[in-house]
C-alpha cells in the first residue's frame, strides 16, 4: 500500500478545493496537488495532469486544467511533481544544466511510471474514484513522462498528449525518443495528440511520426500555429472536451 499524506486542509473557492499531499514510494516522497469540486459527494472520474518542462504542479496550466475539470465537470484532477521541478527541485528553465541531467539518471522514467502509479493507487485507496473512469493530460514534458505511464497502466481510459516528437532539440537533449520507440506502440486507447506546427523543441515531422507510432484506432491529431493558440482557454478547452467524451 503507497500511503498519502495530506499536507494542508485545502484552500476553497466558491466551486474548487485544493490540497497538497505526499505519496511515500520507495524511500521518497512524490509531492501533488489534488483539486476537487466543492461538495464532491459521490464518486467521480480522475485526470492525472502531467505538467512540462519547466512547470510544476501548480503551474499555471495545471491549475487551468484542474479549473475545467474540478470546476467545471464536477471531476476530481492531480498533478505531481516531475524530477528536479516544483518541491523535487526547482528547475524553472529546460535549458538548465540539471533539466539535461535529470535526463541522464539511470531508470528516471521507470521511476516516474512508479511514481504515477503509486499516486493513482493511493488516490483510488484514499478518495471516492471511479476507478473505471481515469484519464490522463499532459504534453511536452508531460508526454515524455506520460506516454511510458500510459503505456503500462491499463486503468488509464483515454489521454491527452502532444507536444513531443522523435526528433528535436529537447530529443537530442532527453535521448527520450528510445524510450518512444518502446512504449508508444503499446498505447491503443483513446487519445488526442495535440501539436505545434512551428515548435522550437520538437520537429514538425518527428512529431507526426510519434503520432504514426501510437496505434490506437480512435485517436485525432490536433495541430495550432503557436503556443498561445494550443495553450490559451479554447485549446486547453477543446483537450478538456475530448475527455469528457470517453470519461
Amino acid at each position: 500500500m503507497n500511503k498519502l499524506r495530506w499536507v494542508d486542509d485545502g484552500a476553497c473557492d466558491a466551486n474548487v478545493r485544493e490540497r497538497e499531499f505526499r505519496v511515500a514510494v520507495n524511500g521518497r516522497e512524490v509531492p501533488g496537488l489534488l483539486w476537487q469540486p466543492v461538495g464532491l459527494k459521490a464518486s467521480s472520474p480522475l485526470v492525472l495532469l502531467g505538467h512540462g518542462g519547466s512547470g510544476h504542479k501548480r503551474s499555471t496550466k495545471m491549475l487551468r486544467m484542474a479549473r475545467i475539470f474540478a470546476g467545471e465537470f464536477g471531476w476530481q484532477a492531480a498533478a505531481i511533481d516531475g524530477p528536479v521541478h516544483g518541491a523535487r527541485g526547482g528547475v524553472t528553465d529546460a535549458g538548465d544544466p540539471a533539466y539535461r541531467q535529470m535526463w541522464q539518471r539511470p531508470g528516471i522514467v521507470e521511476g516516474m511510471i512508479e511514481d504515477w502509479r503509486a499516486t493513482l493507487d493511493a488516490l483510488i485507496e484514499t478518495l471516492s474514484v471511479d476507478a473505471s473512469r481515469i484519464g490522463y493530460w499532459g504534453v511536452s514534458m508531460g508526454t515524455m513522462f506520460g506516454i511510458p505511464f500510459v503505456a503500462n497502466d491499463d486503468r488509464i481510459r483515454a489521454a491527452v498528449l502532444g507536444k513531443a516528437g522523435m526528433r528535436g532539440s529537447s530529443v537530442t537533449r532527453s535521448g527520450i525518443d528510445a524510450q518512444f520507440e518502446v512504449h508508444a506502440p503499446k498505447v491503443k486507447i483513446p487519445l488526442m495528440f495535440t501539436m505545434q506546427w512551428d515548435d522550437e523543441r520538437f520537429d514538425r515531422d518527428g512529431q507526426l511520426e510519434l503520432f504514426d507510432m501510437l496505434p490506437s484506432t480512435d485517436k485525432r491529431l490536433v495541430a495550432y500555429p503557436g503556443p498561445h493558440s494550443q495553450d490559451g482557454p479554447e485549446g486547453l478547452q477543446v483537450s478538456a472536451e475530448f475527455l469528457r467524451r470517453y470519461l
